[in-house]
């Protein structure tokens, strides 16, 4: 990936700073303390892992939870027969999984308070699949020696314009949503980044309209789609 398109990435570390929480690809928050993404659900291989955090999760709480189940089922002085391992092995599980339960109850009533951070992720990871795929664009171009370099130079700037303000508006509305989050009375910044995701939608929107026709188009109306998709969730938090 060029530099100059590497820049545009939204890095681990400022999407954190930006939403004030810990993301990752299946869970925001953390395991502990915060709650799974929607979006993991309807992905294979991020509902495996999501199972799989369960299943360890499970085997932590039951280890930490034996002393208890001993101390519940008398088994303190040891098990002595068929019947107290039965006791005991029902009383664990029962235990584990009661918490376990909980475990999920939380993350799902701590998942409704941050749905709007949920889709603008999303969008944060559809705005990542447009420069992957802007990257294996240029590195077709390398090879393609009968293309007219100065109308690539020229195209490729504007495309680059289109997503540094897709950017721009990724920032505002992850913004909008944390200080909505952290202080509902801040409604007069909340109005500033709309009126700036508007400026920049309309900025796209232009350029998307130009390019139509040429192998830019696709990557600017994907920009667009997102961008509209913020503005839509940013007049939701109203």
């Amino acid at each position: 990936m060029r530099s100059d398109l590497a820049d545009l990435k939204i890095s681990d570390r400022e999407l954190e700073r930006l939403t004030g929480c810990d993301v990752g690809d299946i869970f925001i928050g953390g395991v502990f303390g915060g709650t799974y993404r929607i979006s993991a659900l309807q992905n294979p291989k991020k509902l495996i892992a999501l199972c799989l955090t369960e299943a360890v999760v499970f085997l932590l709480i039951v280890i930490f939870t034996l002393p208890l189940s001993l101390f519940l089922t008398g088994g303190a002085n040891g098990i002595a027969d068929v019947s107290s391992i039965l006791r005991f092995v029902f009383v664990a599980s029962s235990i584990a999984i009661a918490l376990l339960l909980a475990w999920n109850m939380y993350m799902k009533w701590r998942g409704k308070h941050l749905r709007s951070l949920m889709r603008l992720l999303d969008e944060v990871d559809r705005y990542e699949d447009v420069l992957n795929a802007i990257a294996v664009l240029d590195r077709l171009e390398t090879v393609n020696i009968e293309r007219n370099l100065n109308s690539a130079l020229q195209n490729r700037s504007e495309i680059l314009e289109a997503i540094h303000l897709t950017r721009d508006s990724l920032i505002a509305g992850l913004t909008t949503e944390k200080i909505l989050r952290e202080n509902r009375g801040l409604l007069a910044r909340q109005q500033d980044l709309l009126t700036s995701i508007e400026t920049n939608l309309s900025l796209v929107r232009s350029l998307e309209v130009k390019h139509q026709a040429d192998e830019y188009g696709q990557f600017l109306n994907e920009a667009l789609q997102i961008g509209i998709s913020v503005h839509q969730e940013v007049q939701r938090l109203n």
